[in-house]
């Protein structure tokens, strides 16, 4: 009785064992190459920048069962290349050779090959620098206008970068304004016009332009606007109002001004009691300048 059970245990473990080398072989039988483009990462030490854009992908030749295989196909792949170590941490002009042995694969899949084997990068120092901020405008301001007390925030800026470009730089400037996005506004913000992406604005803060900008006359005038509540409440008498505009001739020539979605409202101050009078707000969209809204203020009453 022994007997039989030992030669069972035997048998069974036999064919667990030929089970799982003809699972090695099929796997083995049918293997595939393939050329998988890996993203190349780079760790930078902390004062150094690349003088020239370095290579970005790197192609490597991957063999192995076609099984494990599809696992890796449309994966994205990284490879990480740190200069932050020695001995490349002091080194402008490092030669990293591109081991094979030391990337990390899924299990069966080795590497065969890799294209470019050596990455040849130029690096330079990364200097800090304070710049005047500047905002250049395009266009003329019409002649029915006034643009004045035109103000930049932040007047200067520190950036840093490379030192064969931030040594020639006196200015930061943002990107072109069009002067007719200046209408209807007191102020914009606006966007850095960054000439080298290793440029980097240390503090991250965003450029707004201010400014007052008058008319001399108005050539638009809406009428029977009419008030909108922000706030719980209701109107007194005053339930229209009257804006007296300057816009562009495009604007005027409309025969239907309707289409303009010019709105008017008015804020109900909260724990207020009684009736109460605010001053209205006027929404426009660009390209309108507000001169004055009729009459400026309403009577309102909070519930």
């Amino acid at each position: 009785m022994i007997k039989i059970s030992s030669t069972k245990y035997t048998l069974r473990l036999f064919s667990l064992l030929t089970a799982i080398v003809l699972w090695f072989y099929v796997l083995n039988a049918a293997r595939s190459t393939i050329d998988k483009t890996f993203t190349v990462q780079y760790i930078l030490p902390d004062h150094m920048v690349f003088q020239t854009k370095p290579v970005q992908e790197v192609t490597i030749t991957l063999e192995g069962p076609r099984t494990f295989m599809r696992s890796v196909i449309d994966r994205e792949e990284k490879l990480t290349i740190d200069l932050t170590k020695a001995p490349y941490r002091e080194n402008n002009r490092p030669s990293i050779p591109i081991k094979l042995d030391e990337l990390v694969l899924p299990f069966g899949i080795k590497a065969e090959k890799v294209n470019p084997r050596v990455l040849n990068l130029k690096l330079e120092r990364k200097i800090t620098k304070v710049l005047t901020v500047k905002a250049p405008l395009i266009g003329d301001i019409p002649s029915d206008l006034i643009l004045e007390d035109v103000r930049v925030f932040p007047k200067d800026v520190e950036v840093s970068g490379p030192r064969s470009v931030l040594s020639k730089m006196k200015e930061m400037s943002t990107r072109s304004i069009e002067i007719e996005s200046l209408f209807g506004q007191t102020s914009l913000s606006l966007d850095w016009n960054l000439s080298d992406e290793r440029i980097v604005i240390t503090d991250g803060i965003s450029p707004q332009l201010k400014y007052t900008l008058k008319a001399r006359r108005s050539n638009l005038i809406l009428d029977k606007i009419p008030v909108r509540l922000l706030g719980e409440g209701e109107l007194v008498r005053q339930r229209e109002v009257e804006l007296i505009l300057w816009a562009p001739m495009d604007v005027i020539r409309r025969v239907d001004k309707r289409d303009l979605n010019v709105q008017v409202w008015a804020e109900i101050p909260e724990n207020s009691k009684g009736r109460v009078e605010v001053e209205l707000r006027a929404v426009l969209p660009p390209r309108l300048h507000l001169i004055e809204i009729r009459p400026k203020r309403v009577l309102v009453e909070p519930r």
